[in-house]
């Protein structure tokens, strides 16, 4: 079952550099912070469209476990809508700046795993990120091999792959933004200490797969 995952690296390559040009993005940095008990980095870019892009790193000095036990009593994270919600928070920084933003990447750096969110449509990490969460608690025990490895990176989505040629279709359809929120929970990438490479998550039968990873960069 090959698979890649549209994943991002943002390096001055891609054109994602550390700045504050944008109005408001310090206060949003400092608000992320507060939000979710973490030091945040934000690299930010414009795009032919005139579009702000943002990569957002959370360094937070929890475990996955923590941060799962917390998010389910509602005392890390805000997702609903309110003054203080990750939402509103974006909203504000739209409205300061006068610049139309989005997110491109969305890490969290744990104690013991990183997980990698991705852009697969615009909006997409703002309006699934609690989802993706709350999907994380639902299967931890499932991709954590019931209990015993945590894997020390989860990359959300990957994608299912059946030849060059679909693969190739595939990467045209990311590019255009044709995916849905679905595609965020069929598939996801895991790294484990014990594994030499990638396993691939199925979230539909809770199983862990072995295959081919293919890391797409933009």
């Amino acid at each position: 079952m090959p698979l890649y995952s549209d994943s991002f690296n943002n390096d001055p390559s891609n054109g994602y550099t550390p700045n504050s040009q944008i109005v408001g993005l310090d206060s949003f940095a400092n608000s992320l912070e507060k939000l979710f008990f973490a030091e945040a980095t934000i690299l930010n870019c414009m795009n032919k469209d005139n579009k702000t892009n943002l990569s957002i790193e959370l360094n937070c000095n929890i475990t996955l476990v923590e941060m799962l036990f917390h998010f389910n009593k509602g005392t890390w994270g805000n997702f609903k809508p309110g003054r203080t919600s990750f939402i509103k928070l974006l909203n504000k920084l739209v409205k300061t700046s006068g610049f139309s933003v989005d997110i491109e990447e969305f890490t969290f750096f744990l104690k013991d795993t990183a997980i990698i969110v991705n852009k697969i449509y615009d909006n997409s990490i703002v309006e699934q990120l609690d989802h993706i969460i709350a999907e994380i608690c639902e299967h931890y025990v499932h991709f954590s091999k019931g209990l015993t490895e945590t894997p020390y990176e989860i990359y959300v989505p990957v994608f299912e792959e059946e030849s060059n040629e679909e693969n190739e279709i595939l990467i045209r359809n990311i590019e255009a933004d044709n995916n849905t929120k679905k595609d965020y929970f069929q598939y996801w990438g895991l790294y484990f200490e014990s594994e030499d490479d990638a396993v691939i998550y199925d979230l539909k039968s809770s199983t862990i797969e072995y295959g081919d990873l293919f890391m797409l960069n933009h």
